[in-house]
């Protein structure tokens, strides 16, 4: 097995679908042929949710050809996600005979509780149930020696409708070899379908699945405060013992004194996985939030920062003397948290270390307020005996402008610059008359917009409302025959990027209409030169902020660590689409 094989199955199995993805995207982009590698592509992107794409990978790797009847089981797999995501009872039949065919050849447990699961998901109940009962008496399921097996035991179980020996069985596999977080979720989707196809009760269900689901994903928040070991240790008890509770094992938050540094310090003591999120460049962060509480918090802070899984910044510009930049810090740890939480499969909830006070826009009430505004559960701990009376830094000035946060979106047109003279009306017509006609269409959203040759740039207030604007510029823009252009019908396209941050809000002193400027801008420029045609790329932090604020309406797939054009470094990228039955 290569290096980037098992680097890429331990990102997996540690639920870690973005760096599986990466991994594997990378070795293949460097020739490695290694048809494992094309697997655990696939695969990630599957249970990321992406199907079509997965498919798309399953297909153009060969990995329908393989002689390995697991790597064909996957096509089987790809072929039930997308059955369910249409809810296409033919979709469905279709995997339940790929299933059976490939468990008739093989005689192996993993097909056969699959074929046994979708035989019961349309509908064959006595053909599940059979088939359920001959996967008891494999051998290896009978006795299960790992996790798989174990697993499958218990899903066969449940599909005989025996609940309480399914939970037991499933409070087994997990202390079995093999048992990770990544596979645990994939399970619980499975056990979710069955238990609800099986008619199992609310209650019997809930502890079914507790059985099996992953560790929490958690968001941290709380107040900055000198050092004190005693106050500390004792913090850190009650931090150590709701984690026990909740079980929780995947943190995201930032790193300021005091609170925070406590629950990434106690995350890392207990071996959990630490996501730091700073909302500013590094040595102003400190400047602002770590060592005015005392020097021996940067000496912690450095160290938190090495022991995190990563580190990532909503935004590495200047801190600018604008508070907003923490809110908005937070609120992309929240989204980062809900992500994980939903490739997980598992809760997700906020701990705050709050002394209940209102406070104001920015700081630990107001996080907690944004987190409870959108659904979410805090659970507080009130951090008596704290030091709160460390030097703040000075105010300073102001921002020469105002600053607000919104989402930025470039646009331009694939095979623009082959236009003849002649086709430039009817792209006046067809594509620029269709972005008008959205753009009113959603204004007062937009605050500003600009266009030049094919390109738009638009400025949208909310991620909400830029998500809606770049999927209907979608849909609209698809629309136009590339022939009207005098383009072949392979050539053509709006390639659409969003990005989310904090910028500066002006008057062009040219043509005096409203202007937005700064760092963000200028990311967001370099996003949609490497965005495909057709397509709309976002940004990590909108894909956060649309997994806070709207996570009923989009979706956000991954599509890996994309090199942004001039050279401007490689970020997370994600493809954004509409929810089913929305638009």
């Amino acid at each position: 097995m290569s290096d980037a094989v098992r680097e890429a199955r331990e990102a997996r199995k540690r639920g870690d679908l973005f760096g599986a993805y990466d991994i594997a995207a990378r070795a293949i982009a460097d020739g490695d042929p290694s048809e494992d590698l094309k697997h655990e592509q696939a695969l990630a992107l599957a249970r990321m949710g992406d199907t079509e794409r997965a498919l798309s990978l399953y297909h153009a790797h060969g990995l329908d050809c393989s002689d390995d009847p697991d790597k064909r089981a996957l096509g089987a797999r790809l072929l039930k996600d997308r059955g369910i995501e249409a809810g296409s009872q033919e979709e469905l039949a279709g995997a339940y005979y790929a299933y059976r065919r490939i468990f008739e050849e093989t005689g192996d447990s993993y097909p056969g509780i699959n074929a046994a699961s979708l035989a019961l998901l349309t509908g064959q109940a006595d053909e599940a149930r059979q088939l359920a009962g001959k996967i008891l008496t494999l051998p290896n399921v009978t006795e299960p020696k790992d996790y798989y097996c174990g697993a499958t035991r218990g899903e066969a179980l449940l599909i005989l409708g025996d609940t309480p020996a399914a939970t037991e069985a499933l409070r087994e596999a997990v202390a079995l070899p093999g048992a990770n977080f990544g596979d645990q979720a994939g399970t619980l989707r499975q056990l979710k379908l069955v238990a609800d196809a099986a008619g199992v009760a609310d209650a019997e269900r809930e502890t079914l699945l507790d059985a099996i689901r992953p560790p929490s994903a958690f968001h941290y928040v709380g107040h900055i405060f000198m050092a004190d070991s005693e106050t500390e240790r004792r913090l850190k008890q009650r931090i150590a013992a709701i984690l026990d509770e909740r079980k929780a094992a995947h943190a995201f938050g930032s790193a300021a004194a005091g609170a925070d540094i406590l629950v990434a310090e106690t995350v890392l003591e207990r071996g959990g996985e630490l996501h730091i999120v700073l909302p500013c460049a590094r040595a102003d962060f400190i400047a602002q939030s770590v060592r005015p509480a005392g020097e021996a918090w940067v000496e912690r802070f450095e160290k938190v920062l090495a022991g995190a899984r990563r580190v990532s910044f909503a935004t590495e510009m200047e801190f600018v003397n604008d508070p907003s930049l923490f809110a908005y810090g937070a609120a992309v740890a929240m989204g980062m948290a809900r992500l994980r939480g939903q490739h997980l499969a598992t809760r997700c909830f906020q701990l705050a270390l709050w002394d209940g006070s209102p406070g104001g826009p920015v700081g630990t009430a107001a996080d907690v307020r944004l987190w409870r505004d959108h659904g979410g559960e805090t659970v507080v701990i009130a951090p008596e005996g704290v030091d709160r009376g460390y030097p703040r830094p000075p105010a300073g000035d102001p921002p020469p402008f105002p600053r607000r946060l919104a989402s930025i979106l470039f646009t331009d047109y694939a095979g623009y610059s082959q236009l003849t003279e002649s086709a430039l009306p009817a792209f006046d017509t067809e594509v620029m008359g269709r972005i008008s006609e959205v753009l009113a269409a959603h204004d007062p959203a937009v605050i500003a917009a600009n266009t030049w040759g094919d390109a738009l740039h638009a400025v949208v207030d909310g991620a909400g409302p830029g998500a809606d604007v770049a999927l209907e510029l979608q849909r609209t823009l698809m629309e136009v025959d590339p022939a009207l252009l005098g383009l072949p019908p392979d050539q053509g396209g709006m390639r659409i990027a969003v990005h989310f941050g904090s910028v500066y809000e002006t008057t062009d002193r040219v043509t005096g209409r409203p202007n937005f400027q700064g760092t963000e801008v200028s990311r967001a420029a370099r996003i949609e030169p490497v965005t495909p045609p057709n397509t709309v790329y976002v940004t990590e932090s909108f894909a956060a902020m649309l997994a806070l604020y709207a996570p009923e309406r989009f979706r956000c797939r991954y599509v890996g660590r994309i090199d942004l054009a001039k050279k401007c470094g490689t970020f997370p990228m994600y493809r954004l689409t509409a929810r089913e039955g929305r638009r």
